[in-house]
């Protein structure tokens, strides 16, 4: 059995007062969402074997926002793999966050954790809120999953790869190559333990012809999800929090902890 947390969109800054420009009025500072996430990983009764964190590590491209998520996030148990989001900088990751012990920041990379894999793929489109995939990024996708064959895998990015039955979500928040990345891994639906994403903000776990497609909610805000939503909407009563995902012979189990506060 592995057992890791699913963290995602904590949004970390620096800047005391910071607001972010897309959340209502009112709302709170991002950091207190990490610090709850922070009292609750560090109380948990149980081992994990690491901390998986989809991106958006931090709300601006800003070294000073770095070393800030830095002291925060060498507080939790490691080791913790860090993926970019579209607010990232993958430099400043690189430069202040990747250690390569126990904070690891990765793009398109494979990770062996025991006797499970780890495929992660870089979904961030520089200048853009947009996602985007290339074709070369498929190919080593379907080089890796080959090259793996039988044993158990994830694969993690930041962006929502499937649809999700959300209008607004669907046409403004996945990659463009989605639905080949979809049949890239169903060749190999017996051996995938489950697809982990953020930057959408809220709980979503679809089952697409045996995958699993899971995205946790974020620390900092959630927003709401329903048919024909035409624009994103953010949920002021919803709680932060992070999944805890169980995989073992039997399948892949997945439970949601709230934060103890509205974020």
């Amino acid at each position: 059995m592995f057992t890791f947390l699913h963290i995602s969109d904590t949004h970390i800054s620096s800047d005391p007062p910071d607001h972010a420009r897309w959340t209502a009025e009112g709302h709170g500072h991002p950091n207190r969402g990490v610090e709850a996430l922070l009292d609750v990983i560090k109380g948990l009764s149980f081992k994990i074997d690491f901390i998986l964190h989809t991106g958006d590590v931090c709300n601006d491209p800003h070294a000073s926002h770095y070393y800030c998520a830095r002291d925060l996030l060498m507080q939790l148990p490691g080791p913790i793999y860090l993926l970019p989001g579209n607010h990232d900088s993958i430099e400043f990751m690189r430069e202040i966050l990747h250690d390569g012990r126990k904070l690891f920041v990765l793009r398109d990379d494979h990770v062996r954790i025991g006797d499970l894999h780890l495929v992660t793929l870089d979904s961030v489109n520089e200048g853009s809120h947009l996602p985007h995939l290339a074709d070369s990024q498929l190919e080593f996708l379907e080089e890796r999953l080959n090259a793996i064959g039988d044993e158990p895998t994830i694969v993690a990015l930041h962006h929502m790869p499937t649809p999700s039955g959300i209008d607004y979500f669907d046409e403004k928040m996945r990659p463009q190559i989605g639905g080949r990345i979809h049949q890239a891994l169903k060749q190999r639906a017996a051996s995938i333990a489950g697809i982990f994403y953020g930057h959408v903000h809220l709980v979503a776990n679809t089952q697409l012809d045996g995958i699993l497609y899971s995205c946790c909610p974020s620390s900092y805000y959630n927003n709401f999800a329903y048919p024909a939503m035409p624009q994103r909407i953010t949920d002021p009563d919803t709680r932060g929090g992070f999944s805890l995902v169980m995989i073992g012979e039997r399948g892949t189990f997945l439970r949601r902890y709230n934060l103890p506060m509205p974020i």
